[in-house]
């Protein structure tokens, strides 16, 4: 289309230009009109739309798209281009067999299209050097839902372009899915759907938005001295360096660049509560590849202040986080002498000053987010490139016989991950991702403390992913590497280039599954660097020796019968058949800024999948996976779950620990212990969240330190648990009868893998509660806080020690906690016995994943509800049998599922409550007149549809319902977590014709006679329609129940 027919059709408002397109630095755009469907490279150009201020004021959400590195494969067309139809909702409706035309209806999207390929090798690839940034407002988020990019692969020649095959993305989905994505283009021939070509590119759909950001609780930790020796009075200065694509706003979307801090006095530790607020506008991912400059002064009234330092922190990733921190940096310039010459020459010197590091929190994020985000390289910050070429011969992980493979990259506690290439053994990946070498000097130590880099592949799987193997990319073969050129594009650069095929490992033996992969330095580091200090990780090693030593002399410590009980196993082998220390399969986690509440915690490490070792690795056993790779894979067996949870809770500052034992049925198991500061002590079960608590069995805290207007509430608690543990033999003796009567039967719900956030002890907390007041407590609620699903406990570790049981019992609810005390507890490291080596974690620490976007987590509900609907409705029609979901009921039923897993975390307080009884009674308004409704809540901790929808078929004969009257309903929440882990609940109503007795039905005919003869005598003239009404109703109207079960797939389990 030339640009004059872009200027007809603009007249005709068949294309809107309400958008402004601005390139990045180092990509190539168009400098014709954006309507213009053929973009040619181009440098950095910049178009301001005329109309953009007035655009600003109208109303509904914003969004930009940016479609990047396009790159085509596999294509049976010769010189193909892509063409991209951004959103509309143009259709053609043909009305001729209704005795109308042909019509066009609804608005067209914004069309471009791709210049020619660049690189073309005769079929198998091709890439693209365009850039394409396009603005839409919708009227609303449901417009997402209905609209759709439409990717298609065109040919021209003769003045005619013909279209080769296309594909669709929902705009919902893209809103909220991975920026890389891959499309599988499809043409219709002859009743059949023809594969033309598989189209990549990343893409970005985001919302325009104000990013307010709040910096507060700043610190610096041993800052450099002035040079008069004196303590300074330092000032911090924050500010986002460049204004990546925003520079080219108007300054009423761009406010409070930068904020600074009052000055702290003589100290070089200084705190600063408040720093100030800075507003961004622009979209989420710009937003992540912008760099906070915190520059700190020392502060003079009287003249310009010194500079102590600065730090160029990456803002990727704090959103979630809300931690920045960074090394200080101070740079000096000097006019030194050169020898040679004679002249003086400017010389420029860098010394580390310290560390800040500070919180900052956003006041609102849009409710649609993407994920995966693409580093872009910068100048003057140094990038390490691994560019993932193919998989060999991987493993088949689907019951299809194939894998959907992709590629988790790991360097220096930060992962990227690459697209997923569905339904191959020897996928092209042909990606590239860069990782920032966040360093404050760049030198050979301080890089090499970040050690090597891992790749992992998985295959894909939403109810978990399947681990294929790994590798690891030395530092030292890359600086080894001949000269070459890494990158492409604008990226592209002279530096040594590591080209290599990997074998993959698996349970710490090398396979025949290969990959191929190019790794290189960007900029090259220096010739000097050589990194062979950097330890390879080993696969199938044994104990450290001076551990494995020590564990000898310290099982003599532990009395023989107890080691007759109990394993007192203090190692477990790794994912690579290492074994390690247990305490160093924990460490103190950064958390998000928003998960700080440990009830919230514990739900989170339960919607991570359970998984036995057996299935996730091949039939091997007892595997202890780093929380790295179990973060990876997002499932696991027992001990994993309880190792993360325990480092979680060291994050936010709780005295938590491991422990394990024997449950009732005499089978190991792992669970959490908490010491809180009052003495008590509480298990957590990580399987169930569930809380027990026992009272006054340590020390805790000096009561000096404890506030004071909890001594009293304290103090009473402590004597009432006194009074009750010192009661007489018989009476002990009959709470041990109690707790194995009741122990067997609660037990296997409480250590269920997988089971129901549904928990039946808040009547009993309530009633417990009230019972303090009372002089004279009941021993009720104290005796079931005793019944635990334990019966003994061997160690106890954290992630600096660990620790073993020589007590004279076993039972965890008899003894006493204070670890301190070495007639009770045999600690490992001692150096009173000789042993004092450090226990530091063997992998970089890690962080959670993000949490999904509540947009993404409508659309996972979305999926699930109508997989559900359709494996109903495909039964019945397959037994002839009438399928009705009452489509009213929906709405309804999910605004009110967040009661569910409130309830699960424990956190419902009276106006829950209160809502829950009004949503109850709006589902039973809805519910037909003669109808009974019944209703049960599943929990899932994985977001597969057809996993979800095939579990519900199996464990509930409800689709079987063969009377021709009954109606369903159907409605899915879900909550997403950090970790990329979601709690999904699913409510399935059924409802039957209410059966009517003898009484009932002799009652309806009489009233059924008196209305016959009162309309023969009426005059008045009624349809059909009105004069009768469904037997089915009646006329007596009953109440609809709302017998709704709560259950998860192991509580089915636990019945049978």
């Amino acid at each position: 289309m030339s640009t004059s027919e872009s200027s007809d059709q603009e007249k005709k408002g068949l294309i809107q230009n309400d958008e402004k397109k601005i390139v990045l630095e180092g990509d190539t755009s168009s400098s014709e009109e954006e309507n213009n469907l053929s973009l040619e490279p181009q440098s950095m150009i910049v178009k301001q739309d005329e109309d953009e201020e007035e655009e600003e004021e109208l109303p509904g959400p914003k969004f930009k798209l940016v479609i990047r590195n396009i790159t085509i494969r596999q294509y049976t067309v010769k010189s193909p281009k892509v063409r991209f139809t951004f959103g509309g909702n143009f259709k053609v409706v043909d009305n001729r067999h209704k005795g109308g035309k042909i019509e066009e209806i609804g608005e067209k999207g914004k069309q471009f299209t791709t210049s020619n390929c660049e690189v073309d090798t005769g079929g198998s690839g091709g890439v693209f050097k365009n850039t394409f940034i396009k603005y839409k407002r919708f009227n609303n988020y449901e417009d997402l839902e209905d609209q759709e990019l439409t990717v298609e692969l065109i040919t021209s020649g003769c003045c005619k372009i013909a279209t080769q095959g296309s594909a669709k993305i929902n705009l919902l989905e893209l809103a909220n899915s991975h920026i890389q994505r891959e499309v599988q283009t499809e043409i219709h021939q002859k009743g059949k759907h023809k594969i033309t070509g598989k189209v990549s590119f990343h893409c970005y759909l985001q919302e325009v938005w104000n990013f307010n950001l709040h910096f507060y609780q700043f610190e610096g930790i041993n800052l450099l001295e002035n040079k008069n020796d004196q303590e300074p009075d330092p000032q911090i200065k924050l500010k986002i360096k460049s204004a990546f694509l925003n520079i080219f706003r108007r300054d009423k979307n761009w406010t409070n660049r930068d904020c600074k801090s009052e000055p702290e006095l003589n100290t070089k530790n200084p705190r600063w509560e408040e720093i100030g607020n800075i507003t961004y506008r622009g979209i989420f991912s710009e937003l992540e590849n912008e760099d906070l400059l915190c520059e700190v002064f020392d502060h003079n009234t009287l003249k310009s202040s010194t500079k102590m330092g600065e730090s160029l922190i990456e803002m990727r990733g704090f959103l979630d986080y809300g931690l920045l921190e960074g090394p200080l940096v101070l740079t000096k310039s000097s006019n030194v002498k050169n020898e040679s010459t004679g002249n003086k020459e400017k010389q420029i010197s860098k010394t580390e000053g310290g560390i800040i590091k500070g919180l900052v929190e956003v006041e609102e994020l849009p409710p649609h987010q993407q994920y995966g985000d693409i580093i872009i390289l910068k100048p003057g910050r140094t990038y390490i490139g691994v560019h993932l070429i193919r998989g060999v011969n991987l493993r088949s992980a689907d019951p299809n016989g194939f894998s959907d493979p992709f590629v988790i990259v790991e360097f220096g506690g930060f992962k990227q991950r690459t697209k997923v290439i569905y339904r191959s053994l020897d996928p092209i990946w042909e990606e590239t991702l860069y990782f920032s070498i966040k360093v404050g000097l760049l030198t050979e130590q301080n890089i090499g403390k970040k050690g090597n880099i891992k790749v992992m592949v998985f295959d894909d799987d939403e109810a978990g992913d399947d681990f294929l193997g790994s590798c690891e990319i030395e530092l030292k073969d890359i600086v080894t590497s001949p000269q070459g050129k890494g990158g492409k594009g604008p990226n592209e650069c002279q530096t040594r280039v590591l080209n290599e095929r990997y074998s993959l490992y698996y349970n710490g033996e090398e396979t025949e599954q290969k990959v191929d992969l190019k790794a290189w330095f960007v900029p090259d580091v220096p010739s000097s660097f050589k990194f062979e200090n950097i330890q390879k990780k080993q696969t199938k090693t044994k104990l450290k020796k001076s551990f494995a030593k020590r564990e000898t002399a310290w099982r003599q410590g532990i009395p023989e019968k107890n080691l007759e009980e109990g394993d007192y196993e203090i190692k477990g082998a790794d994912e690579d058949y290492c074994e390690r220390f247990i305490p160093t399969f924990m460490f103190k986690m950064d958390l998000p800024r928003d998960l700080r509440d440990r009830k919230v915690i514990a739900r989170t490490v339960k919607c991570f999948t359970y998984e036995n070792d057996e299935i996730t690795f091949g039939g091997r056993r007892d595997v202890w996976c780093s929380p790295n790779f179990f973060l990876s894979l997002m499932k696991g067996s027992q001990e994993e779950h309880a190792a993360l949870h325990v480092s979680m809770l060291l994050g936010v500052d709780i005295d938590a620990y491991l422990c394990q034992g024997k449950t009732k049925n005499g089978e190991e198991h792992y669970w959490v212990m908490i010491r809180e500061n009052n003495g008590t002590i509480t298990f957590v079960e990580c399987s169930t969240g569930k809380e027990y608590h026992l009272e006054n069995k340590w020390k805790g805290i000096p009561e000096i330190e404890i506030d004071p207007k909890d001594k009293k509430k304290k103090n009473k608690k402590k004597q009432k648990k006194i009074n009750l543990i010192e009661s007489s033999d018989d009476e002990l003796e009959k709470k041990k009868e109690d707790k194995k009567k009741g122990g067997k039967k609660k037990q296997s719900k409480k250590i269920e893998l997988e089971s129901s956030g549904d928990e039946k002890d808040d009547e009993k907390k309530k009633e417990g509660e009230e019972d303090e007041e009372d002089e004279e407590p009941e021993p009720e609620p104290i005796k079931d806080e005793l019944i635990l699903p334990y019966m003994t406990i061997e160690i106890i570790a954290n992630h600096q020690n660990l620790w073993g049981n020589i007590n004279e019992t076993m039972d965890p609810a008899e003894i006493l906690y204070d670890l301190e005390n070495k007639k009770s507890w045999h600690p490992f490291v001692d150096p009173d016995e000789g042993f004092s080596k450090e226990v530091k974690p063997f992998y970089e620490a890690c962080r959670l994943g993000p949490r999904s976007s509540e947009g993404r987590a409508k659309g996972f509900a979305i999926r699930i509800r109508k997989e559900v609907i359709a494996g109903y409705t495909n039964f019945r029609h397959g037994k002839n049998l009438k399928t009705a979901f009452l489509k009213k009921f929906t709405p309804v039923i999910e605004s009110g599922l967040n009661y569910y897993e409130k309830k699960a975390v424990g956190n419902l307080d009276e106006e829950d409550e209160k809502n829950y009884k009004i949503w109850r009674g709006k589902i039973t308004e809805l519910c037909p007149q003669g109808y009974i409704f019944d209703a049960f809540t599943i929990n899932f901790t994985y977001v597969d549809p057809t996993r979800i929808r095939n579990w519900i078929m199996e464990k509930y004969d409800f689709h079987k319902e063969e009377d021709i009257n009954t109606v369903f309903a159907c409605g899915a929440y879900v909550q997403p977590y950090f970790g990329r882990v979601s709690s999904v609940w699913v409510m399935l109503c059924v409802m039957r014709v209410k059966p009517k007795i003898e009484g009932e039905k002799e009652e309806e005919k009489k009233t059924d006679e008196k209305k016959d003869k009162k309309e023969k005598k009426s005059k008045k003239k009624e349809k059909p329609s009105k004069k009768k009404k469904p037997k089915s109703k009646g006329n007596q109207l009953s109440t609809p129940l709302l017998n709704d079960e709560t259950s998860s797939e192991d509580d089915e389990l636990d019945k049978n």
